[in-house]
């Protein structure tokens, strides 16, 4: 009985290994079920990286959905700020409304920026997770955009220095 046990384990034992060398499902399968039950990545997953299990925004997720759910939050970001970027740009040439349309949109860009920006720092702690937070991410995210008095005052500070500039440029031709 003993004998015939041996025999039996060490023929399934064969039999399970060549099915997986010979069937992509039943690879995947046993794949699917070592990585569920030791929360480990297989061989498999080494070679593949996408389907490697990584810590991203509190979640447990492939890294092919981590890449996938940052990139495609890019995309969309993207489009609404050049959609509001076209959208601003006859606001912003007009002389009463276009100082405040400049910092609105400015405003609704860097917000876009810092979100990007944090994004892309959780897929990289998700694929470096001894990283920390990036510095940069923090330093999009804190740029403080001037109020429209702020920007009145600057052009006409630097419009004043521009008139010296171009004075003194014609005064050379003078002489």
């Amino acid at each position: 009985m003993k004998t015939f046990l041996k025999r039996f384990v060490l023929v399934l034992s064969l039999s399970f290994n060549v099915a997986i060398l010979a069937s992509e499902t039943v690879f995947k399968i046993a794949s699917s079920v070592f990585t569920v039950l030791t929360d480990m990545p297989t061989a498999a997953s080494k070679i593949h990286p996408k389907n490697t299990k990584v810590n991203f925004k509190g979640k447990k997720v492939t890294v092919a959905k981590a890449v996938g759910s940052t990139t495609s939050g890019i995309k969309r970001r993207a489009m609404k700020t050049a959609s509001r970027s076209v959208g601003a740009m006859a606001f912003e040439a007009a002389p009463l409304v276009g100082a405040a349309a400049i910092v609105g949109v400015t405003t609704w860009e860097l917000n876009d920026l810092c979100e990007t920006a944090k994004d892309m720092d959780a897929l990289n702690r998700a694929l470096n997770p001894d990283e920390t937070t990036d510095v940069d991410q923090t330093a999009v995210c804190s740029i403080a955009v001037p109020t429209r008095e702020e920007l009145k005052q600057k052009v006409s500070e630097s419009s004043g220095e521009l008139m010296s500039k171009f004075t003194s440029f014609v005064e050379t031709f003078k002489e």
